[in-house]
């Protein structure tokens, strides 16, 4: 039976009790690591020196000496989405690799508390299930509750000694609670038995926050996966950090889910937060990255009045320590990856197709592009194959694809480029980084148009006689925009959204998507279309409408990683590819600045009729590119 759980670890009382006491409560937190746990790029076959828990392993022994030396106790918690993210992780899923060097890693660096994310179902629910019950520390999630996951607790009480001012020590009960979105239940509901439930974050949390309080907690620490969001997200939100740094009793809340960094400028333009002492509502947020990027460390002085009384939160001090380029990998939380890390190379080595010309992506979000062109070419086929011969076949098939590295938050390395030759799994590897499977739903014209107005959303608005407008609105990932093929249809950049950021319609907008037309004719609002999607997509991802159950026809046929690898080997090296099915309306007078990779100012051929112009680069090292409409 799930519950709550106490961890027990510390002696008794072992100090003086004085009027007024004090003591220090530093908390090192970790979030999204992605199964980065060493700093290697499984796609290109290389070590990058980049992030990894290996590297910021460094900084987590420093933080906990420092605490030592202060007099301090210190917590190390993560915030989830651990076990998938890169082909390692993948590896481990499938062939069922016990124990999970993430795990044993997370087990040798001590951590006190581990919650869950979305992301952690990606692989299923037996996969999770093995993983948690390798941990050592508690798994918790306050709004999850399955029979699958009886390793899964909903909230705990961590007792530990902590130094006191006075030169004694006791216990101090320290409750933690976790949440993720609920809509983790639409996402991954493909995983998902009748046993679990995904239930609304902030009404769990209250209910465990009032548990641990009621259990004696002194301090409690929120694991809250879901960022701070940047607009108003509607009716649904999924982003609440800030309501739940609002909760009663809570003292410290650890962020994640969107991979930014708080404090720092990435919320800059959100009301009510302060991002250079990392505050909402007065309480201690920290958001360190992805992939190991940072440590987040919040710091609290404790104050009681009393020997009877309440410990209270009476300074607060958060911060980001960044992996800089003097920082190595700690040589024995590396080595526990070594076993997986040489089988997955190995597997990732295979080959799987010929390509006859090399495919990038640094163009997709400025002109259609190969890359989600194959990825629609390979659900269609899959889709094709699991209708054939049923009443579905007759339906006009289109599908939606988007590509899955443009840039953006991951930086300018992060952009897809398959050479010409010999594929491997690696290069699939990088075309679907997620554990996605082929579905398709049925779909009106009415709701495709919609779809589309969602998608152009990436894109700003550029005004007339203004010079160098930058393309990409930096707060919309490229993986949300999705070009629909079958179709063809324009996009004016010049025309205001007809949805806002949060998919409700704006009062007196048209709309910027136009002349939308299946095999030369406008589509109809009633006629109805099946469209090849991956399941993350059908379930609302990425911002996007879910499908009701009933629109979902095909499910469970394929993984993507199989349809696709599947259509590369029946194809051959020349495989056609659908016709590109989106152009800007021109715009005669307006360019527009692309931040694409350094490289692809060797490919500008492939985009010679906006007349790309080089601008220099970035800070970040991102190349800027003047496109002319």
């Amino acid at each position: 039976m799930q519950g709550l759980i106490s961890s027990n670890t510390a002696p008794g009382h072992t100090g003086a009790n004085l009027a007024v006491e004090q003591a220090r409560l530093r908390i090192l937190a970790t979030s999204d690591l992605h199964m980065q746990l060493i700093a290697y790029d499984y796609v290109k076959d290389c070590q990058t020196g980049g992030d990894s828990l290996a590297r910021l392993a460094t900084l987590i022994r420093n933080a906990q000496s420092e605490a030592e030396r202060m007099g301090a106790l210190c917590l190390l918690l993560d915030n989830g989405d651990t076990l998938q993210g890169n082909p390692l992780g993948s590896f481990l899923a499938s062939q069922r690799v016990t124990p999970n060097p993430m795990v044993t890693a997370m087990n040798a660096l001590g951590y006190d508390a581990v919650g869950l994310g979305n992301h952690d179902f990606d692989h299923g629910m037996e996969h999770l299930a093995r993983a948690m019950a390798q941990f050592e520390a508690p798994m918790l999630c306050s709004n999850v509750r399955s029979d699958r996951l009886p390793a899964l607790h909903p909230a705990a009480v961590l007792d530990r000694v902590v130094p006191l001012a006075s030169g004694g020590s006791e216990t101090l009960r320290i409750g933690v609670v976790s949440a993720l979105p609920q809509q983790t239940a639409t996402w991954n509901r493909q995983h998902l038995d009748r046993s679990t439930r995904i239930t609304g974050p902030l009404d769990a949390l209250k209910t465990c926050i009032a548990q641990v309080k009621a259990d004696g907690a002194d301090i409690v620490i929120a694991l809250a996966h879901m960022g701070i969001a940047q607009f108003d997200e509607g009716e649904d939100p999924q982003n609440q950090t800030a309501e739940v740094a609002a909760l009663d009793h809570v003292n410290a809340v650890i962020a994640g889910h969107t991979h930014l960094r708080f404090p720092g400028p990435d919320h800059v333009s959100v009301a009510g937060v302060d991002c250079d002492r990392g505050l909402i509502s007065g309480t201690a947020v920290v958001m360190p990255g992805n992939a190991g990027s940072d440590l987040g460390v919040i710091d609290l002085e404790l104050e009681r009045r009393g020997a009877a009384g309440d410990w209270q939160v009476i300074d607060q001090t958060v911060s980001l320590r960044e992996l800089t380029a003097d920082i190595r990998e700690e040589p024995a939380i590396a080595m526990l990856a070594n076993d997986a890390h040489l089988a997955t190379r190995k597997q990732l080595a295979e080959p799987v197709a010929d390509l006859a010309t090399p495919m990038h992506s640094y163009f997709a979000l400025a002109a259609p592009s190969p890359v989600p062109a194959l990825m629609a070419a390979a659900k269609c086929h899959a889709v094709e194959q699991a209708i054939q011969g049923t009443e579905l076949a007759d339906l006009p098939l289109l599908a939606a694809a988007a590509t899955p590295a443009t840039g953006g938050f991951e930086g300018p390395e992060n952009f897809v480029s398959l050479p010409a030759g010999q594929l491997e799994r690696r290069h699939i590897a990088g075309l679907i980084p997620f554990a996605n499977q082929v579905w398709a739903v049925k779909a009106t014209g009415a709701r495709i148009i919609g779809w589309l107005e969602r998608s152009a959303l990436i894109f700003n608005v550029l005004k007339h006689r203004n010079a160098d407008q930058v393309l990409i609105d930096p707060q919309v990932p490229g993986f949300r925009y999705d070009a629909i093929y079958g179709l063809t249809y324009q996009i004016d950049l010049t025309v205001r959204p007809r949805f806002d950021a949060a998919g409700r319609a704006v009062e007196g907008a048209v709309g910027r998507v136009s002349d939308v037309l299946w095999q030369g004719q406008p589509i109809r609002p009633d006629q109805e279309f099946l469209v090849a999607v991956t399941d993350h997509r059908a379930g609302g991802g990425g911002t996007f409408r879910p499908f009701e159950e009933s629109d979902i026809v095909v499910r469970g046929h394929a993984p993507l990683k199989q349809a696709l690898t599947q259509y590369l080997g029946s194809s051959g090296p020349d495989m056609p590819l659908p016709t590109p099915p989106w152009r800007f309306a021109p715009a005669p007078g307006i360019s527009a600045i692309l931040y694409t990779a350094p490289d692809a100012l060797n490919h500008l051929a492939d985009i010679a009729g906006m007349r790309p112009e080089p601008c220099g680069f970035t800070q970040d090292g991102f190349a800027r590119l003047r496109l002319h409409l």
